[in-house]
């Protein structure tokens, strides 16, 4: 009865370690994609970046308190797909400015980048560095991916109410009309 426990531990032990092979080998091709999946994706989201994208800064001064004034906007609207928990030293445009904060983007025009904020304590300016998919899952994570797709699942059940409530005050106005 012994041997029976123990050939079946064994098979058992064998088994796991054939299963962890495997899910290693579907992890590491599921990976090696993701830099597709997320140029796919990009390419498929940028007609809506335009409605969903957002303005974000350009250039600004800061007075003391920290408020900002004479803000100047990209024209291009963005959707942030994530944030550099360390930004990198220098922009690459300016060596001699330090970047403060650093975002992946997806532009309207299709272009994935990062957009890096300088702040020397009185003017806030920015720099865009167009990235390759592969860099930016490098950089940013594959979490970009999941920003990607939760902005558009937003935008998506926004959208679903707007119509919702459209449709019911559409209903209301005909029903006044005929009593």
């Amino acid at each position: 009865m012994d041997k029976i426990i123990e050939d079946g531990f064994t098979r058992l032990t064998e088994t796991i370690k054939e299963l962890d092979t495997k899910a290693d080998e579907l992890d590491a091709a599921i990976r090696s994609d993701l830099a597709g999946l997320l140029e796919r994706m990009a390419a498929k989201a940028t007609p809506l970046v335009g409605k969903i994208g957002n303005e974000l800064l350009d250039k600004s001064k800061q007075d003391a308190k920290g408020d900002l004034y004479d803000s100047r906007h990209y024209e291009m609207k963005m959707i942030l797909l994530g944030r550099s928990d360390e930004p990198a030293a220098y922009r690459p445009d300016d060596m001699m400015k330090k970047v403060s904060r650093q975002f992946c983007i997806l532009r309207e025009d299709g272009v994935i980048a990062e957009l890096m904020y300088s702040d020397d304590g009185f003017i806030i300016d920015s720099y865009i560095n167009p990235l390759t998919p592969e860099e930016a899952i490098d950089l940013y994570g594959p979490g970009v991916i999941f920003m990607l797709y939760r902005a558009l699942l937003e935008y998506g059940n926004l959208e679903e109410e707007l119509v919702q409530a459209l449709e019911k005050t559409l209903s209301f106005i005909q029903q006044e009309k005929e009593a």
